[in-house]
This record gives C-alpha cells, structure tokens and sequence, in this order.
C-alpha cells in the first residue's frame, strides 16, 4: 500500500513545525529528487493533521486597540504571583520581628521586676527581724534605762471597788525568785 500526503504549502524562510529543515541540495532537488545515497527521496508522512488558521487573539491587532491579558493559549505574566508571594513572605518577617521584639522587651521586664521582688522581700526580713530584735525584754530595758526609768523597789496596788492602795515589796520574803515573774 503505498499512499502519498499531501501536505500544505509552507511559507519562505520558516521551517515546517514538526519536521527537520531540509538541506539546500534537498530543497534543489525537489521533494522527488535523488538523495546522496542514490536514492529517490520520498516526502515524509505527517502524522499530525495540519494546523487550523490562527485564532483572533494571534492575529496581529490594531494600534489603539487594547490587549487582552487572559486571551486564551497566551501565556499569563508571574510577577503579581511572585510580588504577592514576595510581598507575604515580607510581611511574615516583619510579623516574626515584632513578636520577638516584644518577648524580648517583656523577658526583660520580668527580669527587672523579679529583681526588685526579691530586693523588698530582703528588705521585709530584715525589717521583720529589727522588729523582732526591739521586742525582746533586754531592749526595752535599754531602752527605758535611756529615758531615766528605773525600776520600782515597792510594788503598789489600787483596789478599785474600795479605792484603797495596797503596797508590797518587790521581793516577797520566803517567796522563790522565778526570773520573768514578778508578784
């Protein structure tokens, strides 16, 4: 079975879509012609069916006449993509810098007022044991001997219901002394 194509004429200067160019001896020769080997040179099937005439969006447009950006089989431009996908990335750094910014300010705050937490708890024991220090009975002996107190020789009692005064000494004789106790 031998079948001829015929295939559409090509225009000058451009080399058919799917086929390898033709040498200058071939395209002399004619598509019949002998080859280097001797041969005829038979004209090559295509196996494609030919292409149809170029869309509207292909042909060359007027001059004032605007271009249409999603016409379909023209390729879309990347960069608002990419300027998006720049811009997101950008904004999630500069997110991420603020966070860390504001941990940082904060850890250091903590850190100061934990300084000063422990700082007035020392003040408050020492305080506390200053205190604790001026309650015992030998400081406020001192402390009565400073402003010309002495102690008393003979104790003195009132009664209230009769309002007479009783006095005894301070040392009751053939009582034991018990230190901290006074009669």
């Amino acid at each position: 079975m031998n079948t001829t194509v015929k295939t559409p004429p090509r225009k000058a200067g451009r080399p058919a879509q799917g086929r390898p160019p033709e040498s200058r001896q071939a395209r002399q020769a004619g598509p019949a012609g002998p080859s280097r080997l001797g041969r005829p040179v038979r004209p090559r099937r295509s196996a494609r069916p030919p292409r149809p005439a170029a869309p509207a969006a292909a042909r060359p447009r007027a001059a004032g006449a605007p271009r249409d950006a999603h016409a379909p089989g023209r390729p879309t431009s990347r960069t608002p993509f990419i300027l998006l996908l720049l811009g997101l990335l950008g904004g999630g750094l500069v997110c991420l810098l603020v966070i860390n910014t504001t941990l940082a300010a904060a850890s250091y705050r903590i850190e100061n007022l934990q300084r000063s937490n422990a700082a007035a708890t020392q003040q408050v024991q020492d305080l506390q044991q200053q205190v604790a220090s001026e309650q015992s009975p030998g400081s406020i002996e001192q402390r009565a001997l400073k402003l010309g107190m002495r102690p008393q020789q003979v104790l003195s009692f009132v009664d209230l219901k009769t309002g007479r005064r009783y006095t005894m000494p301070s040392q009751a004789q053939g009582a034991y002394a018990v230190p901290g106790y006074t009669p």
